[in-house]
């Protein structure tokens, strides 16, 4: 139905480097949000995923521009931390999507609890997103504490991504009927 195309969109979307190499390109991840999208604007008209498709467009150009900028000199870092910054800021506005347009049709079928849900993911996701940028922004003051941080969000960002990974399985299952 197209939630399943998100399921394996979010799994390209963890970041898995093996000596700055990105193993899981998002690139692929984006691809596959925006055939996703797709499918799921075409059979629920939803403006939700309507939104969600276009902006995965862009994110799959900015996404293949940031493989490139991945290997720039370590000079261009601020020119890198904006870039990912405005990545991490659409890409938030994709999952809003994502978790609003869930919620929506969970809510036209009653599904009031796979509402709750999906909204609920949504904060948490956001949660993350914040924790991971407060922790970018303290770096250069506390280095000690970011260590400590990093791993404890590093498992954080992980959770939530499988926690939506599950709820597009669930959306595909629950909401097909």
């Amino acid at each position: 139905m197209g939630f399943l195309h998100l399921f394996w969109g979010f799994l390209f979307l963890i970041d898995i480097r093996i000596n700055g190499f990105d193993v899981l390109p998002d690139v692929i991840g984006y691809v596959l949000f925006f055939l996703g999208f797709v499918k799921l604007e075409n059979r629920f008209r939803s403006q939700h995923f309507h939104k969600a498709k276009n902006m995965s467009v862009g994110m799959i150009v900015l996404s293949m521009m940031s493989l490139v900028l991945s290997w720039t000199s370590p000079q261009a870092w601020a020119f890198y931390f904006l870039f990912i910054t405005m990545l991490t800021i659409l890409k938030l506005y994709i999952v809003f999507h994502l978790c609003y347009g869930i919620s929506d049709l969970a809510g036209r079928r009653g599904l009031h609890e796979f509402q709750n849900k999906a909204i609920q993911r949504w904060r948490w996701f956001i949660a993350v997103a914040a924790a991971v940028f407060i922790m970018m922004l303290i770096a250069p003051l506390a280095p000690m504490l970011v260590m400590i941080m990093s791993i404890v969000l590093l498992i954080a960002s992980l959770v939530i991504y499988v926690l939506m990974m599950l709820l597009t399985r669930e959306a595909e299952h629950v909401l097909h009927r």
